[in-house]
């Protein structure tokens, strides 16, 4: 096997614990996973994603002296997550703000706009404006009979709410606290990169509360969803 890093290989023995229950889960930090320095350029992110594929590979029988089958295989499913975070410039720019860290020349979307200012109370609502916990949008009764005949909630239509009721990531993310790349896999449907379920059904709770859905229809809807993917 390659050489690993000290870091590296305090993740693996964590991992190791976590799933022989000798421990709780850590929120993995994607560099040190691939092994490389944050302000690594794409190419070398990608280059260290697929010698990690190869490395802990199942077909490797070097991996064993490790972890066992249900072990290597938790670890590769940490690798995807890690590369489907830090391989793309626009997830890694958002999971790069919540770690603190500057790359230069890597753009995300700009954020939504229509914030509650402190002045501003159910009392003083623009007429044809409704309101969450954190912003004021402007009704569209086309929009809101879409929401109102829904049937299938999924993390494309979350989004589609969120915006609508101009709610940016990052606001969000503070509101309920969920990790913003948790809350992009969600509203790009990539369920491969979500956590446990018991997790998951969490965070599709805070969805509704915070953009007021029906919480047991759009629960129920995700979830199903997720089960089918898993």
């Amino acid at each position: 096997m390659r050489f690993i890093s000290a870091k590296l290989l305090l993740i693996l023995r964590s991992l190791v614990l976590t799933y022989r229950g000798m421990t709780s889960p850590t929120d993995w930090n994607y560099y040190e996973v691939l092994d490389v320095p944050n302000t690594a350029p794409q190419s070398q992110i990608y280059d260290a994603y697929l010698k990690a594929k190869e490395t802990y590979s199942l077909s490797n029988p070097k991996i064993f002296d490790v972890f066992n089958a249900e072990e290597a295989n938790a670890w590769l499913q940490i690798i995807e997550e890690a590369y489907s975070i830090v391989g793309h410039p626009n997830t890694r720019r958002i999971y790069d703000q919540e770690l603190n860290v500057t790359i230069p020349n890597v753009t995300i979307d700009a954020p939504a706009q229509g914030q509650v200012s402190d002045a501003l109370t159910q009392d003083n609502i623009p007429e044809g404006h409704g309101q969450t916990p954190i912003s004021v949008y402007p009704l569209d009764q086309s929009m809101e009979d879409l929401i109102e005949k829904q049937d299938i909630y999924d993390g494309l239509f979350l989004k589609k709410i969120r915006n609508y009721k101009k709610i940016d990531l990052q606001s969000f993310s503070q509101k309920t606290c969920i990790a913003i790349r948790h809350l992009y896999a969600i509203e790009n449907n990539n369920f491969s990169v979500l956590p446990a379920a018991v997790f998951v059904r969490g965070y599709i709770i805070q969805y509704c509360r915070l953009l007021d859905l029906p919480e047991k229809q759009v629960v129920t809807s995700f979830m199903s969803l997720l089960s089918n993917e898993q």
